[in-house]
């Protein structure tokens, strides 16, 4: 894969040098300057081709998401419409691109969200090396609901799909929030997804006013896609291992949020109590464009402590406007340069595999560093006086 998107596949001839040898189709030699590879790749020929570690971090460094070239003729309507057994009669119209299936319901255009999809997820591909084969042939439904009548349906079959399943806690945090949250995900029931050929979980959009859709990487759908293409590349955790799960993703989703958008327009809900009904909004600092610069002299002055072991505990319900950006910083400091990149991307695989959460001290080594406070005040100078913005 290349930077721009460009993808093909053949068998490793050999890498000399700043290339790579392929042999394609009827072993017709292709040689490739390393640095046009994604990381994914690099990462693999020194695993299987034996190539210098050095060219790990030796690509350049930036957002793929936007150099990407996103071939938006490939996206298709289909005929016909999804529909939920049980669920609200109307169905959903339905655009199919080459990893996703967008669903949509009332007033609203779904191809500025396909477009952003595809491009977040051609960014997962290019930085993590099984990505694309994790992923497969199937698609992931996103559905962008702004008919009020078919959210609120939907809202109600979902609680009783859960009720039914067991998930009675889960059931009632649906019912409860429904109305007021801008973003889930949702199980499938099995037929749809064997029928569409689909992951196992949906996103779904409360699409209240169709402003922040119409944009190809808006701010609120980039965070959403964004949190949940890296929370599916994760999997799941073990219960005793899943301690910093939502720093790491919510911390990525802000910061592809910012990168790709420039600014961020996304609260988090927070839902407590016995019944699932104590609900709350989470947020960084009030301008969501200033993030970097009310961090600065918050850190220097030593009224927000860089400690990694804490913030790994925080759940959404202990989050303050300080402990948010916090963990944004975390997520830009870790994906900020080539090296730090190619380190998170191995971070990612680990987590994939041992279904855990590294402890501190694996995570400073996995980043170069001998102890956890190396990498503290390194991610605390960052933030002071590096090009944390």
């Amino acid at each position: 894969m290349s930077r721009k998107g460009g993808t093909f596949d053949a068998q490793l001839g050999g890498v000399h040098g700043d290339t790579v040898t392929l042999l394609g189709k009827d072993a017709k030699e292709i040689k490739l300057k390393l640095a046009d590879l994604s990381l994914a790749d690099r990462q693999h020929l020194v695993e299987v081709g034996g190539a210098n570690a050095a060219i790990i971090t030796s690509g350049k460094h930036g957002l793929v998401e936007k150099e990407v070239r996103i071939d938006t003729t490939a996206f298709k309507r289909l005929d016909g419409k999804l529909t939920f057994p049980d669920g609200p009669s109307m169905g959903f119209e339905l655009l199919e691109t080459p990893h996703f299936l967008i669903g949509k319901a009332g007033k609203i255009r779904p191809n500025a969200v396909a477009e952003t999809a595809e491009r977040l997820w051609h960014g997962m591909a290019f930085e993590h090396m099984n990505f694309r084969q994790d992923w497969g042939a199937k698609r992931q439904l996103i559905l962008l609901v702004a008919s009020r009548d078919m959210y609120a349906g939907l809202g109600k079959w979902y609680a009783n799909f859960l009720g039914v399943a067991g998930d009675q806690d889960g059931s009632r945090a649906i019912t409860n929030t429904w109305s007021r949250i801008g973003s889930t995900t949702m199980a499938l029931p099995e037929k749809m997804i064997s029928e569409y050929k689909l992951n196992e979980r949906a996103l779904v959009f409360n699409v209240k006013d169709e402003a922040p859709f119409r944009k190809d990487l808006a701010p609120f759908p980039t965070h959403t896609i964004a949190g949940q293409l890296l929370g599916k590349q994760l999997g799941g955790v073990t219960s005793f291992g899943s301690e910093g799960y939502f720093a790491i993703t919510t911390g990525h989703a802000y910061f592809k949020e910012i990168h790709l958008a420039g600014k961020t327009e996304t609260n988090l809900l927070t839902v407590t109590g016995s019944m699932k009904d104590d609900i709350s909004s989470k947020r960084g600092f009030e301008d969501g464009t200033s993030w970097a610069k009310t961090l600065r002299p918050l850190v220097r002055s030593g009224k927000v402590t860089v400690k990694l072991a804490p913030m790994l505990e925080w759940k959404p319900e202990d989050l303050n406007p300080e402990r948010l950006v916090l963990i944004y910083s975390f997520a830009y400091y870790m994906e900020s340069d080539s090296k730090r990149l190619a380190a998170f991307a191995n971070m990612v695989r680990r987590i994939e595999t041992s279904k855990q959460i590294p402890t501190p001290e694996e995570i400073a080594k996995i980043f170069g560093f001998d102890t956890v406070d190396a990498l503290e005040k390194n991610w605390a100078n960052f933030i002071k006086e590096g090009d944390f913005k």
